[in-house]
């Protein structure tokens, strides 16, 4: 990975963060819109702050994006094929370029992909043009007919295009070169529109206080539309009890639906104290970017985040504060979700993660927002009702300062993410090791906790 190019990217997004936080946090000021005033009861703030960390946050990444290829010579790769909505549609039949570079030569690939599921290659460099028809073929190799009429038969494996003769043995390896590529396809762009629409309603969330069965009904139907939209939900949740893959057949979308959902609130509802959050946000999305095939693109919302907690944090002076609001907690919890979703279905990702590892890196939030649930309703509690019930908020009555509270989030996630990160290396075909390590943490957590809930409501 080119290093230069990752800092590029994270001080952009950065910067563009903090320029976006701060002019959107003065036309809040300014004109008195979007500005959380301090109650003393559950908000425990000294001074009027904005609520609108996710519009700085939002519009950096898109900023972000937009400048990328201008500033740090980054070249985009862009797939709308085979997910969603564009499926069998006219993208299908586009031409999809990429950059590789063999010896010392660059080298720039064109494919144009029919409906007669054959794949037209052209290859250009400053010595040749020449032209390829690719024809795929039964487990997962390919002909290739070249200028000349002859046919070459390949195979992929580990991301290597490897030559084969006609007698299945390998002759020789073809290992093309990724040059400051940055992938954009159809789930990218649909989590930047969906994360757009719940940004927009939840703006009137944090007006008028939206009533949560509205709220749960919309970030419903914002879920079905990207899955929709990408193709990307739950499909199977792996080896969870030790009697083998379980895969969800006709419940996948109304299940892959409620685990959002819950997501989206359960990061809503931890979003009490400054930076806890946002940096619960960053954890998972870090550790795809950085323990997997590292990921350029996703160096964008990092340093977004990071941006925000300048603000958020205070590094950048406590009079400039700015919080998320219900708009950006339920923004990043929405992006955290389909995120950990894209990356635990896809078996053949590099970044592969199981669907069970997902859960170790949003834990925190995640079991907090069960256990509050489940107490409130067996105290006889509306579960949406606001109340001091977290666990932020047992941690300020026992006394412990904010700051000290959001180093004790960070670090349990982040030993929570190690501890599935572990177990996933470990004993990678016995999820059921990992679920019932989770599921048993989570008891032992809901009994603790249980009894400060009634008397914190």
């Amino acid at each position: 990975m080119p290093d230069s190019l990752a800092l590029s990217i994270l001080l952009l997004a950065f910067f563009a963060s903090i320029t976006f936080n701060g002019f959107f946090r003065n036309i809040a000021k300014k004109n008195n819109l979007l500005v959380d005033i301090p109650d003393k009861s559950r908000k425990f703030h000294f001074r009027a702050t904005p609520l609108t960390g996710g519009l700085g946050i939002f519009f950096s990444i898109l900023v972000s994006g937009a400048l990328l290829t201008g500033l740090t010579g980054a070249n985009y790769s862009l797939d709308l094929s085979n997910k969603g909505f564009f499926e069998n549609s006219q993208f299908n039949n586009g031409v999809i370029s990429k950059n590789f570079e063999v010896g010392d030569k660059d080298y720039e690939l064109s494919l144009n992909k029919t409906r007669e599921n054959e794949i037209s290659v052209e290859i250009n460099s400053e010595l040749i043009r020449n032209t390829v028809e690719i024809i795929s073929l039964p487990d997962n190799k390919f002909k290739a007919i070249l200028p000349n009429g002859d046919e070459r038969y390949y195979t992929i494996d580990s991301g290597n295009v490897i030559e084969i003769s006609k007698s299945n043995e390998t002759i020789d390896i073809f290992t093309p070169q990724n040059t400051d590529k940055i992938n954009l396809n159809s789930f990218s762009i649909s989590l930047y529109i969906c994360a757009l629409f719940i940004m927009i309603f939840m703006i009137f969330d944090d007006f008028i206080n939206i009533r949560p069965i509205y709220r749960i009904a919309f970030q419903s139907l914002i879920s079905i539309l990207m899955i929709m939209m990408s193709g990307e939900y739950l499909i199977q949740v792996g080896d969870l009890f030790g009697f083998g893959q379980l895969n969800l057949g006709i419940i996948a979308i109304p299940f892959t639906v409620f685990c959002v959902v819950g997501l989206i609130n359960a990061f809503n509802m931890i979003d009490g104290l400054n930076g806890i959050c946002a940096s619960l946000a960053l954890i998972p999305i870090m550790y795809v970017t950085f323990l997997g095939n590292f990921s350029y693109g996703l160096l964008i919302p990092i340093g977004a985040i990071l941006g925000f907690l300048a603000y958020n944090l205070g590094y950048l002076g406590k009079k400039r504060g700015v919080f998320l609001g219900d708009s950006g907690s339920n923004m990043l919890g929405f992006a955290v979700a389909f995120i950990c979703i894209e990356y635990s279905q896809n078996i053949n990702h590099s970044s592969y993660i199981n669907p069970v590892t997902a859960l170790w890196l949003v834990a925190l939030p995640l079991i907090d927002c069960i256990s509050v649930m489940i107490s409130r309703v067996l105290n006889g509690i509306m579960p949406f009702r606001p109340g001091r019930d977290h666990l932020h908020h047992r941690l300020l009555d026992y006394g412990i300062k904010p700051k000290k509270i959001l180093i004790i989030f960070v670090m349990s996630s982040l030993i929570l993410a190690l501890i599935g990160f572990y177990i996933e290396i470990n004993f990678p075909n016995r999820e059921y090791i990992s679920f019932y390590t989770f599921l048993t943490l989570s008891i032992i957590y809901y009994l603790i906790s249980k009894n400060d809930i009634k008397e914190h409501v």
